[in-house]
């Protein structure tokens, strides 16, 4: 099934860059015009496994977006898996094994004759919430993006900070707990293993006694029910000790919260801050603020189309 934003009135300025989100489930793409968006579109990925088919599928929202129509500046696309940003590279992507190895840039590049650049999808979204959403006007902008597993991103100055491997943003994997939760990259403790999808479920079989979704959790929160608040309370301090550990490492600006699993809002936010306050080192660096991302579920193709 395609989803189809509106169509837009003209294509006349030359400034229009097109942003793809390349995920596991869907692909999402906009075409931005001065920072607006003014087309969109989501379709299913379909296949995790199988290049051409993947490649066609990203084709097929790039030709939908661009109409045939001259003016477009530039393509960039967001990749949830690990990119060699330095070589325009996608390296292992878990969730989309069809792409690993290849460079999807040149590829693109190729068949539309449109200069493109590739990044992760969480680099991606931070990009999108530092220059047009929760944290514009910021200098200094760490993002979370919470869901199946936990991204992150450090923008400066409006710039993605790639590292010297490309790699920098890797927040997922800060221990929290010394001997903890063992997590899916291999070691105990990351903070990954409590606040990701299945992190938040385990800790509300811990407290409640059976299996629920993170969706469930919420709603009993919100109906009062006290021990739902009490594992969000849980799950909100194992995200502040992580924060608290950002914090005194970056000492950023704003922190955003993103992902599927941050709609707990102030379930979830405010024992992180509270958490996040008592664990920092510096006076001067317990007044960051951490807010939820507010671009949505197209955050991701947003920042590809800033890149």
């Amino acid at each position: 099934m395609i989803d189809f934003g509106k169509e837009p009135k003209n294509y006349l300025n030359k400034n229009m860059t097109i942003g793809i989100d390349v995920g596991g489930t869907n692909i999402k793409g906009v075409l931005l015009k001065n920072n607006k968006i003014i087309k969109k579109i989501r379709i299913k990925t379909k296949s995790k496994s199988n290049k051409n088919l993947l490649t066609a599928r990203i084709f097929e929202c790039i030709e939908y977006l661009r109409q045939s129509k001259k003016g477009i500046k530039k393509i960039g696309i967001g990749i949830a898996g690990p990119v060699d940003f330095k070589n325009q590279r996608i390296l292992n992507p878990p969730n989309l094994p069809g792409l690993k190895n290849i460079y999807l840039g040149k590829i693109i590049e190729k068949k539309f004759k449109i200069k493109t650049v590739i990044d992760n999808d969480v680099h991606c979204l931070v990009l999108a919430e530092a220059i047009m959403g929760a944290a514009r006007g910021k200098k200094s902008v760490v993002g979370l993006a919470l869901g199946t597993g936990v991204g992150g991103g450090i923008v400066i100055d409006g710039k993605i900070m790639h590292g010297r491997g490309g790699t920098a943003g890797e927040m997922g994997h800060i221990t929290i707990r010394g001997d903890g939760r063992k997590c899916r990259c291999g070691s105990r403790g990351c903070l990954e293993a409590y606040v990701c999808e299945k992190g938040q479920e385990k800790t509300a079989e811990e407290i409640l006694g059976r299996k629920m979704s993170s969706i469930t959790l919420q709603r009993l929160a919100e109906k009062g029910n006290k021990k739902a608040l009490k594992a969000w309370n849980v799950i909100g301090d194992n995200l502040g000790i992580g924060l608290a550990n950002i914090v005194d490492t970056l000492n950023p600006e704003i922190i955003v919260i993103g992902g599927g699993l941050a709609w707990a809002g102030e379930l979830l936010l405010k024992p992180a801050r509270e958490a996040m306050k008592k664990n920092i080192l510096s006076s001067l660096a317990k007044n960051t603020k951490v807010v939820r991302a507010k671009l949505g579920k197209f955050s991701g193709a947003i920042g590809a189309a800033l890149l």
